[in-house]
C-alpha cells in the first residue's frame, strides 16, 4: 500500500513538474543557471493581446501572429529584449525617476480607462457599415462638396466619413457617461475654473486640463485656426471629463486589480522605464553629429525623407536626428549583445503551437 502511494505521489509530482516545465514560452537564466524570468504561456498571450489592442489591431491579428513562425519569432525576440533592457534599467534606478513615474501613472490611467470604457460600449461600436457611410455622404453632400470641391466623390471621402461617424459616436458616448455620472456621484465641472472637475472627493486641477489641451495643440502642429480653438477646447474638455469619470469608476470598482489591467500596467511601465534608460544612457551620451556626418546622411537620405526640400535650419536639425538615431541603434545593439551574453535565453513555442492548432 505504501509503495502504491509513493508511486502515485511520484507520478503526480512528475506530471506537475512536466506541466511547469512546458507551460512557458521564454525562460531567462543567469550564468549560474538560476531562472531570473519565466514568461508563461498565459503571460505571453496577455502581452500579445494587449499590444494588439493598444495598436488598434483586431483580435484576429493574434491568431494570425501565433500561426506565423516569422512574426511569432520577431515578437518573442522583441519581448526578450524589452525584458533584458527593463531589468538593466531597474538595476540602475531608472524606474525611480519622478518624471517617469508621473508619465507611467498618466498613461496607465489613459489605457485602463479606455479598456474599462470598451467593456461598457457596444461590441460593434467601431464597426461602420458601407451603407452607413454612403447615407452620411448623401445626407451631407452639399456641405462636403463646399469643403472638398464640387466634384468630390464618396470614394474619395470614405475614410474621412468613417472617422467622422466614429467621432460622433464617441461624442454621444461621452455625453452618456457624463449624464450617468451626474445621477450616481457628486459631480461638478467647468472648463474655466479651478478645480475643473470634482467627482465625489476627487478633484482635478484646471492646470492638468490645460496641459492636456496644449499637448493636443502641439500634436496637431499648432495649425488650428483661432476661431476653432474654442470649439476644440470644449470638445476636448468633454472627452477629458468622460475619461476622468471612467478612471474614477475603474478604481472604485477595483478594475485596476484585474489581470488584464495589471498586464497593461506592466507593459506601460516597462516601455516608459526602458525609453528613459535609452534616452539617458545612450542618446544623451552620444557626441554631437559632425558636419561630415550630416553631409553624408544628407547625400544618402536627403531625397528619401524629403529633407532636401526643407529650409537649411530645419534640414540640419532633421539630419542631426537621423545621425543620432543611427548611432543610438548601434549602441543599443551592442548593449543587447552584452545582455544576451550575460544571460541564458530559452524559447519554447510548443504551448503556443498547441493553442494555434486548437483554434483552427
Amino acid at each position: 500500500m505504501i509503495r502504491k502511494i509513493i508511486i502515485i505521489s511520484l507520478f503526480i509530482f512528475s506530471f506537475n513538474l512536466f506541466s511547469q516545465d512546458t507551460n512557458w514560452v521564454i525562460r531567462i537564466k543567469n550564468k549560474n543557471g538560476e531562472v531570473k524570468k519565466l514568461i508563461t504561456t498565459t503571460d505571453f498571450l496577455s502581452e500579445l493581446t494587449n499590444i494588439t489592442k493598444l495598436r488598434g489591431a483586431s483580435s484576429e491579428t493574434i491568431n494570425l501572429l501565433i500561426t506565423n513562425d516569422i512574426q511569432l519569432w520577431q515578437f518573442t525576440t522583441q519581448l526578450i529584449e524589452q525584458e533584458l533592457l527593463f531589468e538593466e534599467a531597474v538595476r540602475l534606478g531608472y524606474d525611480k525617476d519622478d518624471n517617469v513615474v508621473k508619465l507611467i501613472e498618466k498613461e496607465r490611467d489613459n489605457q485602463i480607462s479606455q479598456l474599462y470604457m470598451q467593456q461598457l460600449v457596444l461590441t460593434n461600436f467601431a464597426n461602420v457599415s458601407e451603407e452607413e457611410k454612403i447615407r452620411f455622404f448623401n445626407n451631407n453632400k452639399q456641405r462636403l462638396q463646399s469643403i472638398a470641391g464640387p466634384n468630390v466623390t464618396y470614394q474619395q471621402l470614405s475614410r474621412e466619413i468613417e472617422y467622422t461617424i466614429l467621432q460622433e459616436r464617441m461624442r454621444l458616448e461621452y455625453n452618456k457617461i457624463i449624464d450617468d455620472a451626474k445621477k450616481k456621484y457628486k459631480l461638478e465641472y467647468s472648463a474655466t475654473k479651478d478645480p475643473c472637475i470634482i467627482i465625489e472627493d476627487k478633484s482635478i486641477s484646471l492646470a492638468e486640463f490645460n496641459d492636456t489641451f496644449n499637448e493636443s495643440l502641439k500634436q496637431a502642429g499648432g495649425n488650428i485656426p483661432a476661431a476653432l480653438k474654442v470649439q476644440a477646447r470644449d470638445n476636448l474638455f468633454t472627452a477629458f471629463l468622460a475619461r476622468e469619470i471612467m478612471i474614477y469608476e475603474a478604481k472604485k470598482n477595483n478594475f485596476y486589480d484585474t489581470a488584464e489591467a495589471k498586464t497593461i500596467d506592466k507593459f506601460i511601465t516597462r516601455n516608459a522605464v526602458t525609453a528613459n534608460y535609452i534616452d539617458k544612457e545612450i542618446r544623451a551620451k552620444l557626441p554631437k553629429p559632425t558636419n561630415e556626418e550630416i553631409n553624408r546622411v544628407y547625400e544618402e537620405y536627403g531625397q528619401l525623407y524629403k529633407i532636401d526640400s526643407l529650409p537649411y535650419e530645419q534640414a540640419q536639425k532633421a539630419l542631426e536626428t537621423l545621425v543620432i538615431e543611427a548611432k543610438a541603434q548601434q549602441q543599443y545593439q551592442i548593449l543587447m549583445n552584452k545582455l544576451r551574453y550575460e544571460n541564458s535565453i530559452e524559447k519554447n513555442f510548443s504551448s503556443i503551437t498547441n493553442i494555434a492548432t486548437t483554434n483552427k
